[in-house]
């Protein structure tokens, strides 16, 4: 073309060469950006789905954390009012006393630690979890580590200064000599002021952990909204309110009872949240244990919802050394 004076339409050629040998390059490297998009998405996806394994161990665990300070709540209360019987003890002495057990709430971090290490990997549209983990893991981690110290050290180092205080004490602990060992138990001047202070710690590791379950649901929900599950129906251990048709008979106004007579609660369900209304505190939102038993965020009391013997719907409100009772109104 340049010999036959050609050169303009060589140098048209010569560009168009150019422009597909670029158009080429971005085609592999688009090819290459999406390939490693979407083997970067699949891997972040794989992380989060170890996120929501942990979770959901995490949510299972508080459960049991709260179900024995349920139990420990109902023991506690006997020994305020003196209730606790020979029969009582004799019957499961590994109950009592009620220092004498060392529970511990232990969040899994493996899922976590792997997607902080992929941060820089991270799809934009998983930003949004960012917050959501700094919660869980750094800020409640916190106060959990703090709450399980104070009840390891009352139990494993306060609780076992008694072993010292008699030589009997292990036998009593394995249920031999039983009337010996409710003398000692239970003419003890400072089991009141023990058993007070092991509750209050085994409190704030209950509540720590109630704070982080409700915390874990949320966010095992925001990682099925991520990852495109919008229709999963959540049920235990990720629902926070039974089914509707099991606590519609609960709704309504309730009349406090004894040292709450003339107090007023209600129970309504207002967007898929069980609340309870007074005319003396803001409204509480009531979150579902298991059963007839119910927590509220960041506080110790439980909440039962159950029918007595007179078949009244009732609300029971313990945590403490009493408990608070409201029936029905409708019922009354």
């Amino acid at each position: 073309m340049i010999k036959e004076n050609k050169f303009s339409k060589y140098l048209l050629y010569a560009i168009g060469e150019i422009f597909l040998v670029v158009i080429g390059i971005l085609i592999a490297v688009g090819i290459n950006s999406f390939y490693n998009a979407s083997q970067n998405e699949a891997k972040i996806k794989a992380i989060l789905t170890q996120v929501q394994q942990d979770l959901k161990t995490d949510i299972l665990d508080s459960k049991r954390i709260f179900n024995v300070y349920i139990e420990k709540d109902s023991l506690f209360r006997k020994i305020m009012d003196d209730s606790i019987s020979f029969e009582m003890y004799k019957a499961n002495p590994y109950r009592l006393p009620i220092d004498g057990n060392y529970v511990s709430f232990s969040t899994k971090t493996s899922g976590y630690n792997r997607f902080i290490d992929n941060l820089e990997n991270l799809p934009e549209k998983y930003n949004c979890l960012l917050p959501h983990f700094n919660s869980l893991y750094v800020e409640m981690q916190n106060d959990i580590d703090d709450y399980n110290t104070y009840i390891k050290n009352t139990v494993m180092i306060d609780g076992r200064e008694v072993l010292k205080t008699n030589p009997k004490v292990a036998d009593y602990i394995f249920g031999r000599y039983p009337e010996e060992a409710m003398e000692f138990y239970f003419k003890d001047p400072f089991l009141k002021n023990r058993s007070f202070k092991y509750m209050n710690d085994l409190g704030n590791i209950t509540q720590a952990a109630n704070d982080y379950r409700i915390e874990s649901i949320r966010l095992y929900k925001k990682i099925d909204s991520l990852m495109g599950k919008t229709s999963v129906e959540y049920v235990e251990p990720f629902a926070l309110l039974p089914k509707k048709e099991s606590i519609h008979v609960f709704l309504g106004n309730y009349k406090g009872i004894a040292d709450t007579l003339g107090q007023t609660v209600s129970i309504s369900i207002e967007k898929e949240q069980l609340v309870l209304k007074s005319s003396n505190n803001p409204d509480t939102n009531l979150y579902w244990h298991e059963g007839d038993y119910y927590f509220i965020k960041e506080a110790g009391p439980i909440f039962r919802l159950h029918k007595n013997k007179k078949d009244q719907h009732i609300i029971e409100v313990s945590g403490g050394a009493k408990s608070t009772i409201f029936i029905k109104t409708e019922d009354l």
